[in-house]
């Protein structure tokens, strides 16, 4: 018991991002925006790629990287036709 609330008190100091509710009825795709869509805007942007990386223990280095290579790799793809 002690070694369960001990873990919850750790997971919950150690994510910078406030914890949402879980809703059951998204599909994976749906959940995974949901976590890095930080500011809750229906836009993923380089920064919040970055804070979604280091919450989930990425180092700085490699959070970097991955930002900029998902934006601007990637954006082109997801972006509305104009």
């Amino acid at each position: 018991m002690a070694v369960e609330s001990e873990f919850e008190g750790r997971r919950a100091t150690s994510c910078a991002a406030t914890p949402k509710r879980v809703d059951n009825n998204q599909n994976v795709l749906q959940k995974h925006v949901e976590f890095f869509d930080r500011n809750n805007d229906g836009v993923i942007y380089p920064w919040e790629t970055f804070q979604g990386f280091r919450a989930i223990g990425s180092g700085i280095v490699l959070s970097s990287v991955a930002a900029i290579f998902i934006n601007v790799g990637l954006s082109g793809k997801t972006r509305p036709i104009r």
